[in-house]
């Protein structure tokens, strides 16, 4: 099974926080048939777990997740 972790550096503690409640209502959702992620916060730090039953469902996994929480990065920069 393909796996793979990728780490988010947010500004701060609380901007990871929130991060990571937004894009935790996304993850065991029914349409996650071929993969499954995990998200945990340590400081300012956003880990992102995701394994998969194949290669390209693990690719399309981890770009929508990297986009949710790129556009969360983004905002958290904006306050």
């Amino acid at each position: 099974m393909p796996a793979i972790e990728k780490r988010f550096e947010f500004p701060d503690e609380q901007s990871a926080i929130f991060a990571r409640r937004a894009v935790l209502a996304e993850t065991g959702k029914g349409f996650e048939k071929r993969s499954k992620t995990g998200i945990t916060t340590n400081k300012n730090v956003v880990l992102l777990k995701i394994t998969a039953s194949d290669d390209s469902a693990l690719k399309a996994s981890l770009n929508s997740y990297s986009r949710l929480l790129g556009l969360c990065k983004r905002l958290a920069k904006e306050d």
